[in-house]
């Protein structure tokens, strides 16, 4: 049976919920009209949704190298 540090297990958790949070604003901000009558409108919208997503995407491929790093 392995032991697990409490403390890496937490940051392990917490990278992975604000990996999930990124992720979950890109697609809010890319397919909804949630902030259309706000200051982030038009391309800006567009562009910001691109890269909260593609951020979203390389910290969860991060998450996943440290948990397989941790396992070895």
């Amino acid at each position: 049976m392995k032991q697990y540090n409490v403390q890496k297990l937490g940051v392990f958790i917490f990278e992975s919920v604000m990996a999930i949070v990124y992720i979950v604003l890109s697609i809010i901000l890319l397919f909804t009209s949630y902030f259309h009558n706000s200051v982030i409108t038009g391309g800006l919208r567009i562009g910001l949704g691109i890269v909260l997503g593609l951020y979203g995407l390389y910290r969860v491929y991060r998450a996943y190298v440290k948990m397989k790093e941790r396992n070895e």
